[in-house]
């Protein structure tokens, strides 16, 4: 008799099951990793790389191991496509710091700052010259 792990049913659709899992969680992890590293958080960074690796070495190892079923491979290959998306998910929601956009305009730009300012974003606008003499205005 053979067991749930021998069954067809484990390994053509739940093994390829689990790789994607793994797969969509590291390259997740990778990604919110990297959000991160470029905002200076330095102790947490790579406690999510250790985790972010032993995932992946984990799916990857599943995959050699079963050479013959191509359908693991597809399945990694859809669980990096899908981690890729979940992890630009991720991102929007955690949403950490913040975002400057600097704007350089010849004219006043009073309608754009409305606009901004409705919408719940912070402006501040500047005066100043150019070499030139002519005015700009940065907002």
């Amino acid at each position: 008799m053979d067991t749930f792990f021998e069954t067809p049913l484990f390994y053509y659709v739940i093994l390829p099951l689990l790789i994607a899992i793994a797969r969509i969680v590291d390259v997740s992890l990778g990604t919110v990793r990297i959000i991160f590293i470029s905002k200076g958080y330095k102790k947490l960074a790579p406690i999510i790389g250790f985790f972010e690796v032993l995932i992946w070495i984990i799916a990857i190892g599943n995959v050699m191991k079963n050479l013959e079923n191509w359908i693991c491979f597809f399945a990694y290959a859809a669980g990096f496509a899908t981690g890729n998306y979940v992890g630009m998910l991720l991102e929007e929601k955690l949403a950490l710091g913040y975002e400057m956009i600097r704007v350089i305009t010849k004219t006043k730009a009073d309608e754009l700052i409305g606009v901004l300012r409705n919408k719940g974003y912070g402006t501040t606008q500047v005066k100043a010259t150019r070499s030139d003499e002519k005015w700009l205005y940065y907002i």
